[in-house]
């Protein structure tokens, strides 16, 4: 994991190096145009933004702030408790959308998740937010697509509906130290269909979902702090995207505790069948390693590995459709070294309490093993066990 993180951060510091030598520094101050900095941007260059709160554009636009070049740096000089506050004007969907030029628009926007550039290979190379906050959007906060080398580091999403931080389509990028709150239709952090991408030193709170990963893979997730959300850590698959895999995640040294949050998932949307209070949840993913991780106070379940067909047959549905693009079943994860206890404690009164516990398996896929863990209880109560390795019980 270290090897992995210390490649991309070369990666990036390499980039932008590279770019040092022809960038220009741009000042924005309050009462000034961001937009009007971005259009005059080149690649590699960095624009500053002053403390202030910033309405830029229209309401109504679909866009507060695009960004279709290469290499561009937007740094806000938040200090001394006075912040860079890029807000909501009203009818505005998304704050910062990041990605090239053919991806960006009212028709290639209509669906977020599957934009032009995922089909044809045009990527942005380079991109970094730093030191904004991002408040109050109908969408997303920051939406990254077809982003090469992209870092995004100590900023705050509040109260941005659907996700807060949302690259997808996207490899070789850092998300570190931000704080993500009040997401309350999805997730606050969402990796979707992405590659290489470390989400690192993060908070998030009060969101539907913490932290998603979604079909990436060779993703790292450690260190981060999941409160106060409806659950705290997904990593799962679902088979409406262009990427059609979930592969080699390290979920590790992550605190998640208390997450309890009423549900507020769109009624119909998929994660709507999920019960409050999941800190861990493996849906379909494959050979992720779960570890040294603090699981605590969850009330339904502390660290679940499950099939995607159980969200179908949860919807009603008699299981997985036949001509299902993805496999569903959960492979060759482990689930190792974790402090998993205080789980599990408030039972729904559904046939859904069959999978109360500390660890919980739903018995489908293969090659999954649990080893050296801290709990108190679990599903089954024999779990198969990593070679050589065996749990610990409280």
């Amino acid at each position: 994991m270290t090897a992995r993180v210390g490649g991309i951060a070369a990666a990036i510091a390499v980039l932008c190096t590279a770019a040092a030598a022809e960038a220009r520094k741009h000042v924005v101050r309050s009462g000034e145009s961001i937009r009007d900095a971005i259009a005059q941007a080149r690649a590699g260059d960095r624009i500053e933004v002053e403390p202030g709160v910033y309405h830029e554009g229209r309401p109504g636009d679909l866009n507060a702030l695009r960004i279709t070049g290469d290499g561009v740096e937007l740094i806000g000089k938040t200090r001394a408790g006075r912040r860079v506050v890029l807000e909501y004007a009203g009818g505005q969907s998304f704050g910062i959308w990041v990605s090239p030029a053919n991806s960006a628009g009212p028709g290639p926007e209509a669906d977020p998740e599957k934009p032009p550039c995922g089909l044809d290979g045009s990527t942005i190379r380079g991109f970094a937010l730093e030191g904004f906050t991002v408040r109050g959007f109908e969408q997303h906060g920051l939406h990254l697509a077809c982003v090469e080398r992209f870092r995004i580091e100590d900023n705050v999403s509040e109260g941005n509906h659907v996700y807060g931080l949302f690259p997808v389509l996207s490899r070789d990028g850092i998300l570190s130290g931000n704080v993500v709150r009040g997401s309350d239709k999805d997730a606050g952090i969402y990796v979707g269909q992405s590659d290489r991408v470390v989400i690192a030193g993060n908070r998030a709170e009060d969101n539907l979902l913490g932290l998603e990963v979604e079909n990436s893979r060779d993703c790292s997730v450690f260190g981060n702090e999941l409160t106060g959300n409806t659950l705290g850590i997904i990593v799962d698959i679902l088979p409406d995207k262009i990427r059609l895999t979930q592969e080699r995640t390290v979920v590790a040294g992550n605190r998640v505790h208390d997450n309890n949050r009423e549900n507020t998932a769109e009624p119909g949307d998929i994660i709507a069948v999920l019960p409050p209070g999941i800190g861990i949840l493996l849906s379909g993913a494959d050979t992720t390693r779960v570890t040294l991780n603090d699981v605590h106070g969850n009330q339904f379940a502390g660290i679940a590995v499950v099939s995607l067909c159980l969200a179908f047959v949860l919807q009603g549905e008699p299981g997985c459709p036949a001509d299902l693009p993805v496999n569903p079943d959960p492979d060759g994860n482990r689930i190792v070294g974790n402090r998993v206890t205080g789980n599990a404690t408030v039972p729904t009164g559904t046939p859904l309490d069959a999978l109360l516990g500390d660890l919980v398996w739903d018995g489908s896929g293969t090659g999954n093993c649990w080893s050296r863990n801290r709990f108190a209880s679990s599903v089954p109560p024999q779990l198969p066990a990593c070679p050589k390795d065996r749990d610990d019980r409280d």
